[in-house]
């Protein structure tokens, strides 16, 4: 009886060390990004309506802990994407996760676009 050629026993174990590094790999990059979006606030912008020359009210989901308060940064641009309004809305604790807002944001000029530009919690 023979035993494998020394090319064929060194190319099995150059896959299986091959594959367990992708595998360790792709756990280790899962696991980081779990850990850098657990715990944080996302949002997502739902439109907005302009008001008037010197208001646009902006619409937002928030997906955070509902038992904590939330603070937005909002902005309002014309139409040369330059700021006509900027503010920040405080969001107390919510029943339930994600929720609706609906915040009203006062310009300086017409604006053509209002959005949530940040969120992070109070405290």
């Amino acid at each position: 009886m023979s035993s494998p050629a020394p090319t064929t026993v060194s190319k099995r174990t150059w896959w299986i060390v091959g594959t367990l590094g992708v595998v360790a790999m792709t756990a280790l990059a899962i696991w980081f990004g779990i850990a850098a979006t657990a715990g944080k606030v996302h949002w997502y912008n739902g439109g907005f309506d302009i008001v008037s020359d010197e208001q646009v009210d902006i619409r937002f989901d928030l997906r955070r802990d509902p038992t904590r308060t939330v603070v937005c940064d909002l902005h309002a641009l014309d139409t040369h994407h330059a700021r006509v309004g900027t503010g920040r809305v405080t969001v107390g604790p919510a029943e339930s996760s994600p929720s609706r807002h609906v915040e009203s944001l006062r310009t300086v000029a017409r604006a053509t676009t209002g959005y949530v530009d940040n969120c992070t919690y109070a405290d």
